[in-house]
């Protein structure tokens, strides 16, 4: 398992005022970016310094929330009154369900396709879905800039663009997957996933002819949804340091997958930061500030790794780590999702995505996790986008078998390993591997064949697996892998 070095210095704060100090590493003068480098050209280059970007990034998240560093009985130990986290499975909370409703995973089955479609791609909305107007939206750019703009529709998609394959994932993709979860958010599995094609100008163009004033340090962006969180009345507001924003790479798209925005994913412009988790990427885009920094709002507070509700020393969420997925081999059973295959040779695909960094490999295990094959790995679709890959897995006997991925990429990067005691308290960032049950039975080859999975489908409740005439209780194990994270299956 990678041990990163001690976190790096990214946070000071002055009495209740948290700042974002640049990565010496990334820092860029304004005046160095070449005028005449394509929009292209420069994804290219961005994407370098983001793949150093994210690996400090893992190193500084596993020196403070890593299983080697801090544990769930040490958060025990410090919050004894905590009530917003649970260890249980079958407790999910009516507010739980209304949020998986509107805020829904991608279909794990779209991993056997190199472009999610739009109505797969996972989505994540805080408050409600605004309607806005493309024919009279405008995106205004203010603050410390020589020249506020105010750009309307056709302003940006007359500027020079790029259509790009970006995999987006949620911040909190497997915080069900934590054996202690955050109940007062998104129940998210490992299916918070989308790799759309998004189409869109240079934010560090509109900045450079914006004219970012001496002294500039932070980028504010807002989008038009309103609501509360946290008890404060807000508009969803994001943030990062003006070297990020002007690294070249981010973008102010308008187009997914070659059809403009829907309401839903951002309509008419939103915000893409390739190789960052999703929050970044802020939606219904209504404003553009430049400022000398030092503002610190809810999302992003809200968005760090923290050990306790207040956390001095959080890390905030940035880079993407490295994840395999799998699309689950045969087909499924209606309500425990249980796949079925017959006995024999199956194809298995999936992908697997590091953010900037480059792939290195993709283990497979159809053991629980007991041994593991090397699979077939394909590159990646884009700097910023997901690999295929691909095992045969031959199985001759009937029973029951637990399927697990893991990635790991160029840089040394790993998935974290299964672990009961991990533990952050926004149950953000889990990379503990897919766990996917399967049953191998030779009924599934002919229709209308019969097969009984009322064993599988009483253990979603902890009181109802018990030994009965259908067969003996799954074991934890068996539990864990069919209902622990939610869309795996």
């Amino acid at each position: 398992r990678e041990r990163g070095p001690g976190p790096a210095a990214l946070l000071s704060k002055t009495q209740t005022t948290i700042h974002l100090v640049p990565l010496a590493h990334t820092a860029l003068t304004l005046g160095a970016m070449a005028p005449h480098t394509s929009f292209e050209e420069t994804i290219l280059e961005a994407a370098k310094a983001e793949a150093e970007n994210a690996v400090q990034a893992r190193s500084r998240t596993l020196a403070h929330v890593g299983a080697a560093a801090f544990s769930r009985s040490e958060h025990k130990a410090l919050e004894p009154d905590d009530w917003r986290h649970t260890d249980q499975r079958d407790n999910i909370t009516p507010a739980e369900v209304q949020l998986s409703k509107r805020c829904h995973g991608a279909h794990i089955e779209t991993l056997s396709q190199e472009v999610t479609q739009v109505g797969s791609h996972y989505l994540l909305i805080h408050y409600d879905v605004p309607f806005l107007n493309a024919q009279t939206h405008t995106l205004r750019i203010k603050g410390l800039v020589d020249n506020e703009l105010q750009l309307t529709m056709a302003d940006l998609r007359d500027r020079p663009s790029s259509t790009q394959a970006v995999l987006m994932a949620c911040a909190g993709t497997g915080r069900m997957s934590m054996k202690v979860r955050l109940w007062t958010h998104v129940p998210w599995g490992v299916d918070s996933f989308g790799c759309a094609k998004w189409t869109g100008c240079s934010l560090a163009d509109v900045l450079r002819e914006a004219g970012v004033r001496a002294g500039a340090r932070q980028v504010i962006f807002t989008g038009a949804d309103r609501g509360v969180e946290g008890g404060k009345v807000q508009y969803f507001q994001r943030s990062m340091t003006i070297e990020e924003a002007m690294l070249g790479h981010v973008m102010l798209v308008y187009q997914m997958n070659g059809q403009d925005l829907t309401p839903a994913h951002g309509a008419p412009l939103r915000l893409i930061v390739p190789g960052w988790y999703g929050m970044a990427s802020v939606k219904w885009l209504t404003s553009i500030e430049v400022t000398e920094g030092g503002w610190w709002g809810y999302q992003m507070e809200a968005y760090s790794f923290r050990r306790t509700a207040e956390d001095p020393e959080r890390v905030p969420l940035t880079s993407l780590p490295v994840r395999a997925l799998m699309a689950p081999p045969g087909i499924p059973d209606f309500f425990s999702r249980t796949r079925v295959a017959a006995p024999g040779t199956h194809r298995v695909v999936g992908r697997a995505w590091a953010g900037a960094v480059d792939l290195d490999r993709v283990e497979f295990s159809s053991d629980g996790g007991k041994t593991w094959r090397d699979a077939r790995l394909s590159s990646k679709n884009g700097p910023f986008g997901w690999a295929a890959w691909e095992i045969d897995w031959h199985v001759d006997a009937e029973g029951t078998y637990v399927l697990l991925c893991r990635g790991f990429d160029a840089k040394g990067r790993s998935q974290d390993d299964p672990n009961d005691e991990q533990f952050n308290w926004t149950g953000m960032g889990d990379t503990q591997p897919q766990m996917v049950y399967v049953k191998v039975d030779k009924a599934i080859e002919h229709d209308g064949g019969s097969i009984d999975f009322l064993v599988e489908q009483r253990a979603a409740r902890t009181s109802l697996n018990t030994d009965s005439d259908h067969g003996p209780a799954l074991s934890q194990h068996l539990v864990n892998a069919l209902y622990r994270s939610p869309g795996s299956q």
